[in-house]
C-alpha cells in the first residue's frame, strides 16, 4: 500500500535577525527588571535605616520618659511625706480658736505702755516727783504694782 503523500513541511529555521531581535528584547526586559529590583532594594535599605533611626529615637524617648516618671514618683513621695508632717485640720482649728481668743490685734506694745505711764505721771499732782528716764518709769510702775499686790 502506498503511503499518502504528506504535504511538504516548510523549513522551520530561525532567522538570525529575528533571533537577535528576540534576544535584545529579552535583554532589555531583564535590564529593566534588574533596575527595578535595584531601586526596590535601595528603597528597602533606606526605609530600613530610617526605621532603625526612628526605633532608636523612640527607645531614647522611652528611657527619658521612664526616668522622668521615676523622678516624678520620688517627688510625689517626698510631697506626701511633707504633707504627713503638716498640721491637720483639727490642729489648725485649735490654733484659730486660740488666736481668736487672744486677739493679738489688741495687744499693747512697750512704747504704748511707756506713753500711757508718762501721760498718767504728768497728770498726777506734784507730790510725786517725775522720773527722769523711761527705765525709772518702768521701775516705778513695777513698784506701785508690787505695793498694790501686797495690800490685797
Amino acid at each position: 500500500m502506498a503511503k499518502p503523500a504528506l504535504p511538504p513541511v516548510p523549513e522551520q529555521g530561525f532567522d538570525q535577525a529575528k533571533l537577535y531581535l528576540w534576544v535584545k528584547g529579552l535583554e532589555g526586559k531583564v535590564n529593566t527588571l534588574l533596575r527595578e529590583v535595584d531601586i526596590l532594594k535601595n528603597d528597602f535599605i533606606r526605609r530600613s535605616n530610617d526605621l532603625k533611626k526612628e526605633v532608636k529615637t523612640l527607645n531614647e524617648d522611652l528611657t527619658e520618659t521612664r526616668h522622668e516618671l521615676s523622678q516624678t514618683v520620688q517627688k510625689m513621695d517626698l510631697i506626701i511625706k511633707e504633707l504627713g508632717r503638716t498640721a491637720g485640720i483639727e490642729e489648725v482649728e485649735t490654733l484659730k480658736k486660740y488666736l481668736e481668743y487672744w486677739n493679738p490685734l489688741n495687744f499693747v506694745t512697750q512704747r504704748d505702755i511707756d506713753r500711757i505711764i508718762e501721760t498718767k505721771m504728768a497728770q498726777l499732782p506734784a507730790l510725786v516727783p517725775a522720773p527722769v528716764h523711761k527705765n525709772e518709769v518702768r521701775k516705778e510702775a513695777e513698784r506701785s504694782t508690787v505695793k498694790k499686790e501686797k495690800h490685797k
